[in-house]
């Protein structure tokens, strides 16, 4: 196989950008200066009107072809898909964060804060209450008598 001659592929890469332009031209997003180049291209070359015709022919039977909605569960059978051939890595198992919202979790952490706080607060060791300090206290010889266990 022979190696394509630089003129081979300048013409090749010249006529795919023509035939971009052309699209582009039917579809009415080509600049001012390109469609003006293009139409001075199509005026001077009958092959080149007849591709462009071609090309508006094609677009407008793609315009007339029926639209189908995709179906509903597709977002759900392609993640399934997904899920089953990359063994977890893309879309993998939803964690419990997942499914509950972030401020529902927020809101249950705040209130067994609070209810652990009112617990050690109310107990008996009084681990939370401040001392105060004109409460009576016991002296040193009693502390003394008071038995260890």
């Amino acid at each position: 196989m022979s190696e394509p001659s630089p003129s081979q592929s300048d013409a090749e890469a010249e006529a795919e950008r023509l035939e971009a332009m052309m699209s582009d031209y039917v579809e009415g997003t080509l600049s001012l200066a390109e469609r003006k180049q293009l139409e001075a291209r199509l005026e001077q070359d009958p092959a080149l009107r007849e591709q462009l015709e071609e090309i508006r022919a094609a677009q407008a039977a793609l315009k007339r072809l029926n639209k189908t909605p995709a179906p509903e569960e597709l977002s759900k059978n392609v993640e399934e898909i997904i899920r089953r051939r990359s063994d977890g890595r893309f879309f993998g198992r939803r964690a419990f964060g997942d499914r509950v919202p972030f401020g529902v979790i927020l809101i249950v952490a705040l209130v067994a804060l609070l209810a652990l706080a009112i617990l050690l607060w109310s107990s008996s060791t009084g681990s939370l209450r401040l001392e105060r300090k004109d409460a009576p206290r016991p002296s040193p010889e009693a502390r003394d008598a008071i038995p260890r266990p």
